[in-house]
């Protein structure tokens, strides 16, 4: 029998295709398996239908409406509005673009016969760099494909309705592909950087110190303006200025990072034993306020889980980030100016969708197809899942909450302003739970979940956010709901908002607060109803 010594994994040049086509595929099946097809694919027709919203809507955004009877502090500017889209993309893309980490934890996690392309290298002769780099290519494709198309269709579909509905819409034509470009730019650097980022710190040692340093220090600059923001993003900046070599220098360069980044990534596949003390015990006797049965359980055991797979720094600063950066922001910006007025109470709500995020790393941290074959329901776990996310973001929320009230010279406001936060956040994490169970990662591409989401969400979010930037105030709203019912989508408003008492309008939120309670514990107890019979799966 001839041997091969001088076997060598096939080269980006011959595998990269066929890798990348597969990666694509796997990623859609993925969806599917959790939901059905049409409910995937009907996924960026919401989104188009939402842009297309939005785009009727932005004269709102960026013309004669609210806050005051000064033109020039009427509503937010073309400036702002470009500023927090790019700000979001990137945020977005830096949140989803950290998939260094996730190899190893496929190869560790592969049971009952599945396996992920991302792990293959640990067990095929399949090339790392070409996998990992597929892998980037992949996530930039699918992203532009599901979220910024769609996006770019609705607002197109905007313009259309000018033209035969006679509804007025600041958008151009020609503004369509300037978006798209430009919004991918900003997707593909975001990957690009979270991508290098997460090889390098997944190196440790040094790194592990190195990169944060570097990420607070960048995010310092930009903030402090000691650096325009918008070098620093370009997509942003071809957004502003219209340079069409931007993006075909940016986007090409992109690439580049993440395939250095691809060399970065260590090819130690192997499963690393590391012995601890005991742990279960002194932490269930740190559970007394849960009682003796399943669900202490189950929150012990997931707690031993977080700290003995170091997954819980990750989540930490997953959780903690966004709300260093809302921190920074209020420091830094004169909210006296802003066009909306912004105090405690309108970041109270921003903590329950942190709290999404913080959910899915919690149900995508192990595998729970194994508890099929023990005397425990899916609800019982998804309850778990929700006593862990308060026992370890709650106090990091109050935390952030006095300190921003500090920043705001607001403490008057700090008792609604935890209120508001408590009571958003059993909400928003017990609808996820109710209506995504265990998959809240396959869940956010399925329609028939999603709008159930959104509609859940928004309504209650608009109604706090609204009664937030007016401390109560409500004439503004019922001046500006007068005019559109005589004027129609022309109307305006040139109402002030007076300067409120301390404590002023409390009761409405308040009472959206306690409303928001009873629902979220409502959700929990229809968790046995929808997920009641349903097998552990992930």
């Amino acid at each position: 029998m001839r041997v091969l010594t001088n076997y060598r994994p096939p080269l980006l040049a011959d595998s990269f295709w066929v890798t990348f086509r597969m990666m694509f595929k796997e990623e859609w099946r993925q969806n599917i398996d959790f939901a059905k097809k049409r409910h995937i694919a009907l996924f960026p027709v919401m989104l188009a239908l939402l842009s297309l919203i939005l785009t009727v809507g932005l004269r709102y955004l960026t013309g004669e409406v609210l806050i005051t009877a000064e033109a020039e502090k009427q509503a937010f500017s073309w400036d702002q509005l470009k500023f927090y889209m790019h700000g979001g993309i990137f945020a977005f893309s830096l949140s989803m673009g950290s998939f260094a980490f996730i190899g190893r934890v496929m190869v560790s996690q592969r049971a009952g016969g599945k396996n992920y392309l991302l792990a293959i290298p640990a067990v095929q002769p399949l090339d790392l760099v070409t996998n990992y780099f597929a892998y980037y290519s992949k996530e930039v494709s699918y992203y532009v494909l599901m979220l910024l198309v769609p996006a770019v269709i609705g607002m197109g579909g905007g313009i259309l309705l000018e033209q035969y509905a006679g509804l007025s819409t600041p958008l151009e034509w020609a503004s369509l592909p300037v978006v798209l470009f430009a919004l991918t730019t900003t997707l593909t650097e975001g990957l690009a950087l979270s991508f290098i980022a997460s090889a390098l710190f997944s190196k440790g040692g040094k790194w592990s110190y190195i990169i944060p340093a570097i990420g607070i220090s960048i995010g310092l600059l930009g903030a402090l303006e000691f650096v325009d923001i918008k070098l620093l993003i370009p997509g942003m900046l071809y957004q502003y200025s219209h340079q069409h070599w931007i993006p075909l220098v940016t986007i090409p360069f992109s690439f580049l990072l993440a395939y250095i980044g691809a060399h970065l990534v260590p090819d130690d596949f192997e499963i690393h034993v590391t012995s601890r003390s005991e742990l279960f015990t002194p932490i269930w006797e740190k559970l007394p306020f849960l009682g003796n049965g399943m669900l202490r359980l189950l929150v012990a055991k997931d707690l031993v889980d977080l700290w003995r797979s170091n997954t819980l720094v990750k989540m930490l600063i997953s959780y903690t980030v966004p709300l260093l950066f809302l921190l920074l922001l209020a420091w830094l910006v004169d909210f006296a100016s802003f066009p909306i007025p912004f105090n405690l109470l309108s970041y109270a709500p921003f903590l329950g969708f942190f709290g999404f995020q913080f959910y899915s790393w919690l149900n995508g941290m192990d595998s729970p197809d194994y508890l099929n074959g023990f005397p425990v329901a899916l609800p019982q776990l998804l309850r778990a899942k929700i006593v862990v996310y308060f026992l370890i973001t709650t106090w990091i929320s109050v935390i952030f909450l006095f300190v921003m009230a500090v920043v705001l010279d607001q403490l008057w406001a700090l008792p609604a302003a935890l209120i508001v936060m408590i009571a958003n956040s059993i909400y928003i994490v017990s609808l996820t739970a109710l209506l995504m169970g265990p998959r809240p990662n396959k869940a956010i591409f399925d329609i028939s979940i999603m709008a159930w989401f959104y509609i859940g969400t928004i309504i209650p979010l608009l109604a706090l956010f609204l009664i937030s930037f007016t401390q109560g105030d409500m004439t503004i709203y019922e001046n500006w709901g007068q005019m559109v019912s005589e004027e129609g989508l022309n109307a305006t408003t040139s109402v002030l908002v007076e300067e409120n008492v301390a404590g002023r309008g409390l009761r409405g939120i308040l009472g959206v607060s306690a409303g928001l309670i009873i629902l979220g514990i409502a959700f929990l107890m229809m968790l046995d109803r929808r997920w009641g019979r349903r097998p552990f799966e992930n």
